[in-house]
């Protein structure tokens, strides 16, 4: 009888879990539309990416970790145990003088060892928190990232639809028509569904799911263009890479404080006395980051922004010469083709000033 029972219990709790997890296996399938083409605006995909995108939620996740309120006891606390045997009030205690009395050998070299060791533990306090800063700057990057690759994805979708639609709306070619001009319009329209089934693939990858079609209606979440931006202020240097550049920065000094030694108790505030009275006066932080690094940082924001703004000039200039409602000649396909690639290089232009423009993250 009691087999009996137990049995009966494993088989109903595998029947409930089982309609739970079947529940949400259905709403899967439905969440990742087999059938179904799937719609939405440019700020419902920014959500969905949070939480579909597997890279966002671990960035996500351990930025939230490395920016969480750690308390400064429990952080002394820690390193107390760690760096020392005994604490300082042990050393104190009548019973811990008693034993350094009766075993001076062995007793009092530990006790001042340990006293030694508690210069160490604003060092390493300060360490764990320099390690903090730079698990949330690294995962702040890799969010920006993922977004960044998110804007991309809806550039791109729209860029493409929009030249399939331009081939959709142009009149039929005449019976007569020149077949080169028919095996170009051929071969374009070619070349458009291949780059759509890669990007479809792309868009599968990046939310998790395997839609049948995906179709993005823009709307007023994207990040700027810049067409109408011809002489920003690129000196602005809180605006321009302020990140990427915290990145290297923590790096550096994080770097430096590991690399010092801790002075013993009292002799640091002693130093910087002394040299406050040889030197008064509020000293400048001494520059840690590379010329090299700066130098090749500025050059890459130039270079991709004038590479973007010649992209960008071209294109217009292409698009002002003809009718983009007519395909009537193997030189207007060979046009839609240069205007096309123009504007895909006006999008990997763009990502790497997204990731580098703080107003875009304000």
């Amino acid at each position: 009888m009691c087999s009996g029972c137990v049995r009966e219990v494993v088989s109903e709790s595998v029947s409930e879990h089982a309609v739970v997890e079947g529940l949400r296996y259905a709403k899967e399938v439905e969440a990742q539309s087999p059938f179904e083409t799937v719609e939405m605006s440019w700020s419902e995909a920014d959500k969905l990416m949070q939480e579909r995108n597997r890279d966002y939620i671990v960035a996500k996740t351990a930025y939230q970790q490395a920016v969480e309120e750690r308390p400064v006891v429990r952080n002394l606390t820690d390193e107390v145990k760690n760096a020392v045997s005994f604490s300082l009030g042990d050393v104190l205690k009548p019973q811990e003088l008693l034993k350094t009395l009766n075993e001076p050998v062995t007793q009092l070299p530990k006790q001042l060892a340990s006293i030694g060791k508690l210069k160490d533990l604003s060092h390493n306090i300060e360490g764990s928190a320099w390690k903090h800063t730079a698990e949330s700057v690294d995962a702040e990057l890799k969010m920006r990232g993922e977004k960044v690759k998110l804007q991309q994805l809806l550039r791109t979708g729209e860029l493409i639809d929009a030249e399939m639609a331009k081939l959709d709306a142009a009149p039929p070619l005449p019976a007569d028509a020149d077949p080169k001009l028919s095996k170009a319009l051929q071969g374009w329209r070619g070349v458009l569904r291949d780059e759509r089934r890669k990007w479809l693939g792309e868009v599968r990858d990046f939310f998790d799911a395997e839609y049948r079609d995906v179709r993005f209606v823009k709307d007023g979440s994207g990040l700027p263009n810049y067409r109408d931006a011809n002489r920003p202020d690129l000196t602005e240097w809180d605006r321009w890479g302020w990140l990427q550049r915290s990145k290297e920065l923590v790096a550096a000094l994080r770097k430096a404080h590991d690399a010092s030694k801790p002075a013993l108790p009292g002799t640091r505030a002693v130093t910087e006395t002394l040299a406050d009275m040889v030197h008064p006066g509020d000293k400048e932080p001494e520059p840690v980051l590379k010329t090299e690094a700066v130098r090749s940082e500025v050059r890459t924001l130039i270079q991709h922004w004038r590479e973007m703004k010649l992209a960008q000039e071209q294109a217009l200039g292409l698009e002002a010469q003809e009718d983009p409602s007519s395909f009537d000649s193997i030189a207007r396909v060979d046009k839609r083709q240069a205007i096309f690639k123009l504007r895909q290089q006006e999008i990997q232009h763009s990502v790497v000033i997204w990731m580098m423009d703080e107003q875009c993250w304000q």
